[in-house]
């Protein structure tokens, strides 16, 4: 059995001169507990022990942990192979202490767990309360336990314990993963997790037990990772504008006020400006984003360009962006070669909560183009995990990708497409019999162009494929289309897009249950030769936390893509941000989904 505590998302931004203008929660507390009694030994786990098993999902976790991560090693059952239950049940120790997470100390972690023997009893209840312990008593924690069977060290018994844990007010849910657990002990499990506010899923070999471990283990985290150099932008006009080089910047959105910013373009250059407002909990219907640009003046800035997003309801993300087009107003001069941007706030009023923006700044001229675009090395297996923000987005290329996801995650993928190509992804998901739905429920599949302005699904202008009671495997279809240079729903441009998929608006009973997830991308059709503009987004102060890459990714060679922005962390990868621009869409009585963008110029 194991136990880990998972983990929040990270602290937003990096350093930069302006305050702070949006902070991430703190990262929550980790407790990473093995199990290590006998019954771990048994040889039935897919070719494996369940000790070996467990040990491949505690060092994956290990490995894919970000720095930030305050993450400790409890083990029980280690030290007393004997039989005398006082002295087998007090077999619990802190190996670890709870601390971040530096290379040597992922180093010494994974040895540790290497020579680990499985010996002792299992005393599930006692090791709840050390490990709650272990946490501290502030902020929040969350245990992971991955049980092979039932305490046999009780009193106390494990969901007493749970009980008394929540009693206390601790800050603190067990989710848990049953490991080839018999109904007996399915039981007592399922009642720790529901008495805690935790989820329950089962694994029967170890590639299962690694992919639902992970995904309980980003289960907390924010539903989207936003990151940036903070800025705070201007409420009034452009004159009192911040200066903003090509980067990326982390601003907020507050009451219903637009926020300016100042950037330097030369006629020569092309600009490509992105805005990204993060919610927590949704969109209202009509809530509305525009990023515009060009020289300041009375009014709205728009000669070098202008594009919006509407949500039709509920969403994690309203994202627009656009470039400047020379020859169409793109190249109109503005003093001193310094123009304004601006982000239309549509989305939050006065009394609102504020709303993490992130702003994308991008310049292309003969230099980068002669500099080239950097594209990062496709990942595969495990390491082809979806990320949880458009910069953490996992790079991979045409095949199949398979992992399993908490209901409330959307993970995001990224891959490159030159002119020429076409781009088909097909999603699917496995939903159980037992899963609860609400009418609105549905499997939905997104994607973005390089821009980050959500693209065109299907001819439908559908991207949600509504459950209606539906169980079993769902599948979501996008494409195929053709990367053009033309103005083609917005498949516009070639560089990199991306991809998400999520159980969108599930009832709040399905949330944290785990499915599996496939995601198939075909990329056909002959690259053309490519003279369009190379933007450059910036250096490292545009990305957001980089935790040390697993054993896999370190192996890995290649540069960052055309998005010089992009965050190759697992956290990003693994976090649970989510974002997908989803709305909901009344056909029939019935919500469907859609985010559609509008253009004007």
């Amino acid at each position: 059995m194991l136990l880990a505590g998972a983990l929040l998302a990270p602290a937003a931004g990096a350093a930069g001169a302006a305050p702070a203008a949006a902070r991430a929660e703190e990262p929550a507390r980790i407790d990473l507990v093995l199990d290590l009694s006998g019954s771990m030994n048994q040889n039935d786990a897919g070719g494996q022990t369940r000790l070996a098993a467990a040990k491949q999902a505690v060092s994956r976790i290990i490995d894919t942990a970000p720095p930030e991560a305050r993450l400790g090693l409890r083990v029980y059952g280690a030290t007393y192979p004997g039989q005398d239950k006082k002295q087998g049940c007090a077999d619990t120790q802190q190996v670890l202490p709870v601390a971040t997470m530096d290379r040597a100390a992922r180093a010494e972690a994974r040895n540790r767990v290497a020579g680990f023997k499985a010996v002792g009893f299992t005393p599930i209840g006692v090791s709840l309360r050390e490990a709650a312990k272990d946490l501290g008593t502030d902020g929040k924690r969350r245990i992971v336990l991955v049980s092979d069977g039932e305490d046999t060290c009780a009193p106390p018994p494990p969901c007493d314990v749970a009980r008394e844990l929540k009693g206390q007010g601790v800050d603190l849910a067990v989710d848990v993963v049953g490991f080839r657990t018999p109904s007996a002990a399915r039981a007592q499990l399922t009642c720790i997790a529901e008495v805690t506010g935790g989820s329950y899923a089962d694994a029967e070999d170890g590639d299962s037990l690694t992919a639902n471990l992970g995904a309980l283990f980003r289960k907390e985290w924010r539903t989207y990772h936003a990151t940036g150099t903070p800025v705070e932008g201007s409420h009034v006009d452009c004159a009192s504008a911040p200066l903003v080089a090509p980067g990326q910047y982390l601003d907020r959105f507050t009451g219903g006020r637009d926020l300016y910013y100042r950037v330097k373009k030369r006629p020569d250059q092309q600009l490509q400006v992105s805005a990204t407002a993060v919610a927590e909990e949704g969109y209202a219907r009509g809530s509305l984003i525009t990023v515009s640009a060009g020289p300041a003046g009375d009014g709205e800035p728009r000669a070098w360009l202008r594009e919006f997003e509407q949500s039709m309801g509920w969403a994690n993300i309203i994202s627009a962006g656009g470039r400047s087009k020379p020859g169409a107003g793109g190249e109109t001069p503005a003093p001193d070669d310094t123009g304004c941007i601006m982000v239309h706030n549509g989305v939050t009023k006065a009394g609102d909560k504020p709303m993490p923006v992130e702003l994308l700044v991008g310049l292309a001229d003969k230099t980068t183009r002669a500099a080239g675009a950097r594209v990062p090395e496709p990942r595969t297996g495990a390491d082809a995990e979806g990320g949880f923000s458009f910069n953490s987005a996992t790079p991979i290329g045409p095949g199949t990708h398979r992992q399993s996801i908490t209901v409330g995650e959307a993970p995001f993928w990224r891959v490159e497409l030159k002119a020429g190509q076409k781009l088909t992804v097909r999603a699917g998901v496995d939903i159980p019999g037992d899963f609860p739905a609400s009418a609105a429920t549905g499997w939905s599949l997104d994607v973005y162009n390089p821009q980050r302005r959500r693209a065109l699904c299907n001819a439908d202008h559908d991207s949600t494929e509504l459950l209606a009671g539906r169980t079993g495997h769902v599948e979501r279809v996008c494409g195929p289309w053709e990367i053009t240079e033309q103005d083609s729903d917005g498949y516009d441009a070639p560089g990199t897009y991306y991809i998400q998929a999520q159980v969108a608006e599930p009832d709040a009973r399905a949330k944290g249950i785990v499915v599996p997830i496939s995601l198939t991308v075909d990329v056909s059709g002959t690259p053309r030769p490519d003279n369009g503009p190379v933007f450059h987004f910036g250096d490292e102060t545009a990305r957001g936390p980089l935790p040390a890459p697993s054993p896999s990714a370190e192996r890995a060679t290649g540069h960052q893509a055309d998005d010089d922005t992009g965050d190759t962390s697992l956290l990003a990868r693994l976090a649970p941000a989510l974002g997908i621009g989803a709305g909901v869409l009344l056909l029939g009585g019935i919500a469907l989904y859609a985010l559609r963008r509008r253009s004007a110029r």
